[in-house]
């Protein structure tokens, strides 16, 4: 859904449109709460990814970071999990069932 909010004010906004992006979020008390939030959030969520990654020797953590930013921390989060959950259980030794 983010994709699709952002897609459609740079469709409609025009030549104006980068400067609203940056503005917007910030352009009553309410919603610049709501931004700092997910500015932390997302800040927060890079840090611990990044630390995970590197703890576990996982790659392509790049490509959850650029995600943060094209598409937003609720699909770099949840797929990062995803991809943790595989590394780890591809690691963990297997009991034969004899």
């Amino acid at each position: 859904m983010p994709v699709v909010c952002f897609t459609n004010h740079f469709v409609y906004r025009g030549d104006s449109a980068w400067a609203e992006f940056f503005a917007a979020p910030f352009a009553t008390w309410v919603i610049a709460g709501f931004s700092w939030d997910l500015i932390l959030t997302a800040t927060a969520c890079t840090i611990w990814m990044a630390a995970e990654s590197k703890r576990l020797q996982m790659k392509g953590f790049v490509w959850h970071f650029v995600a943060i930013f094209l598409v937003g921390i609720c699909f770099a989060l949840p797929t990062f999990l995803f991809r943790r959950e595989y590394h780890l259980e591809r690691k963990r030794p297997k009991l034969d069932a004899a």
